[in-house]
């Protein structure tokens, strides 16, 4: 649960921050929206695809670890996102 707070706790905060980085301001509210309906999207799916495991067997335990699989997954997969994020801050003069 503490890393479920970290977590959440850093996402709300980095929400607002890094999107006028990525993405610029001119269509800041429509790249918000999209990202907001995912987010709902997913998290209204999240608790029948947990329930739908557990009635075809599948443990919480190992839904676990798949998820943690996969959020491990997805981290690296931004990793090299992250890389250029910094490069061109770096490269724009301040």
């Amino acid at each position: 649960m503490a890393l479920y707070g970290v977590t959440n706790g850093l996402f709300l905060t980095l929400f607002g921050a890094v999107r006028p980085e990525v993405y610029g301001t001119r269509h800041l509210g429509a790249v918000r929206s999209v990202v907001v309906a995912v987010l709902v999207f997913a998290s209204a799916l999240g608790p029948g695809a947990g329930g739908l495991l557990l009635d075809a067997g599948v443990g919480r335990p190992v839904q676990f670890v798949v998820l943690g699989g996969y959020c491990l997954a997805a981290s690296a997969l931004v990793t090299p996102v992250t890389r250029r994020l910094r490069a061109r801050g770096a490269a724009v003069p301040r």
